[in-house]
């Protein structure tokens, strides 16, 4: 939809938001695709590019977060092997988002929009082959 249509803008209001939020916690619950459709309704708001990856990054950190609490309370144990992986998986994380922000730095913002849209449909063709 954004790629046809390139000038449809969601305002910025809370019920927008909220309906975005709802939407992708929704979708994240019952197929798992809550971070695609997450990165839709950010895409549709056109955030600068910074603010379009912050908000993401964060809203991001506390879902994670959450489900890790919610894994941890509910009795998941994790092999001692992935464990001690996420001394790794952590850090290079970290290091991925720094590579990121230095190649979204040579994207122009007026492009920003339109290279996300090329990842959301590319994200797409992805469940639609293989799953």
């Amino acid at each position: 939809f954004l790629s046809i249509k390139p000038n449809f803008r969601l305002a910025k209001n809370n019920r927008n938001m909220v309906t975005g939020g709802a939407l992708s916690g929704f979708f994240a619950g019952i197929f798992g695709v809550g971070g695609a459709v997450r990165s839709t309704f950010l895409t549709a708001f056109d955030l600068p590019k910074a603010m379009y990856i912050a908000t993401a990054g964060a809203i991001a950190l506390l879902i994670d977060s959450a489900r890790i609490i919610t894994y941890i309370k509910g009795g998941t144990r994790l092999e001692s092997k992935l464990l001690y992986g996420m001394l790794i998986f952590i850090p290079v994380s970290f290091l991925g988002a720094r590579i990121a922000k230095k190649i979204v730095d040579y994207i122009p913002q007026r492009s920003f929009r339109l290279f996300i849209t090329i990842f959301l449909a590319l994200v797409g063709l992805y469940f639609l082959i293989f799953k």
